[in-house]
């Protein structure tokens, strides 16, 4: 029934859209209106019905006469249209005195009946799931096969040959009106957000580009689940990101480039994932983002197919001289009190309770705690004068104090979640366990 309904719709839309042709196209009576039908009640009282807007035969060329008539508007077919059909039908709805944005509506609905079926012939054929048994095996990235690399091909040139027609139809900026008519401004304003430094005659190669490169992902992303196998997705990843990170780099110039890895480069998700807490602002997100590559260069993630050897000692420093290198004009940049911030907030278990609500003044003065109790128990340790049960008792006042300063920070609720969670507490003096019953 929930399948029959989407069809069911779509058949009263071309139904109606039929009708609305006929209406608009058919010749015009000898008074150039259409007469309103009289009617009779039940009572005897005449009721008019409300007459149709008046149209001019003379707005009404031969060739539109001929596609639309009674005799053969029960064989209409959109998927025979040519443009000059479409531009036929546009212009009538005009003269009609159709809306414009209701024009773009009937026409782009006409449009899309042609190319579902299209491209519902690309895709494979569903695979029949059994969703009575709760015990089965969840897809996060989808029960259905996957599309062959051809199948895509013809896809994406599917979508061209449409999007083509479309703009040739209403104009290069159709999407943009087509998101004010639907009242989603922010359409239009996340387009000049993601893709505004992109001249318009590139854009839509890049996101070409970007599709390909998405479509590759999830194909990675849907096979290691599929094999429960996950060790090697990350490198995987990388390199089909490297792969079309240089051929978007041959449409760019550098300064686009730049621009597009700050919006849409694996660096920049996680980045921006990872200062939800933090929340930057632009040149500060543009500095983090610069000292976040550097690392990634410093440190890149280890390919499990690579027999790279171990670097030497010469090696080793000069990767930490480059390290300080880039947490020193990081530092120029944001300012020492920001970057001491941000790297507060790397620590999931600190960034966990701001996200819950925690004021970030409490979780600094909980890292501040921590790093006293750390050293404070270290000295105790390196305390040659102490017995071992001094030592042992101290390291457990340590702990006792900065548990109970810690629920008063906190509260009871984020107290016990974060020391649940925590062990750094039972590493300076392991609680006691209760001794069994006898």
């Amino acid at each position: 029934m929930r399948d029959m309904i989407p069809r069911l719709v779509l058949v009263l839309c071309l139904a109606g859209n039929v009708v609305l042709a006929f209406i608009l196209l058919r010749p015009a009576t000898a008074q150039n209106h259409l007469a309103a039908p009289v009617e009779k009640t039940s009572s005897g009282a005449t009721v008019k019905t409300i007459s149709a807007p008046a149209v001019s035969s003379e707005n009404i060329s031969p060739e539109d006469l001929a596609l639309f008539s009674v005799t053969n508007a029960a064989d209409l077919s959109w998927s025979k249209f040519t443009l000059a059909d479409y531009a036929r039908y546009i212009r009538q709805l005009r003269t009609f005195g159709v809306p414009e944005a209701r024009v773009r509506e009937i026409i782009l609905g006409t449009i899309e009946s042609v190319y579902r079926p299209k491209r519902a012939a690309l895709r494979p054929p569903p695979v029949k799931r059994d969703d009575t048994k709760f015990w089965g095996k969840r897809n996060f990235y989808g029960w259905q096969p996957r599309q062959s690399p051809e199948q895509r091909e013809k896809l994406r040139a599917l979508q061209k040959e449409e999007t083509e027609l479309v703009k040739s139809l209403f104009g290069a900026d159709v999407y943009d009106l087509i998101a004010k008519d639907s009242g989603n401004d922010s359409g239009i304003n996340w387009v000049e957000k993601m893709y505004g430094f992109i001249p318009k005659e590139l854009r839509e190669k890049v996101q070409d580009i970007e599709q390909r490169m998405n479509e590759e992902t999830w194909d990675i992303q849907a096979q290691a689940q599929e094999d429960n196998d996950w060790q090697n997705r990350d490198a995987d990843e990388r390199k089909i990101q490297k792969k079309y990170r240089e051929e978007i780099a041959k449409i760019l110039t550098p300064e686009q480039l730049l621009e597009w890895d700050l919006r849409h480069s694996r660096t920049a998700n996680q980045l921006k994932n990872d200062l939800s807490a933090f929340d930057p602002n632009e040149d500060e997100f543009r500095a983090l983002f610069k000292y976040q590559q550097a690392m990634e260069q410093i440190n890149p993630s280890r390919d499990p197919d690579s027999d790279a050897p171990q670097l030497t000692k010469e090696e080793r420093q000069a990767l930490n001289e480059k390290k300080k290198a880039a947490e020193d004009d990081l530092a120029a940049l944001i300012g020492t009190n920001r970057v001491a911030e941000y790297k507060l907030e790397q620590d999931y278990s600190y960034r966990e309770l701001i996200d819950g609500g925690v004021a970030k003044e409490s979780v600094f003065k909980l890292a501040d705690m921590r790093k006293e109790a750390e050293n404070a128990a270290r000295k105790i340790r390196q305390d040659k004068t102490l017995t071992p049960d001094q030592r042992k008792e101290a390291l457990a006042a340590i702990r006792d104090e900065t548990q109970n300063t810690i629920g008063q920070l906190l509260g009871d609720k984020f107290s016990k979640q974060y020391l649940n969670r925590n062990w750094w507490l039972n590493n300076i003096a392991p609680q006691s366990q209760p001794t069994p019953a006898q």
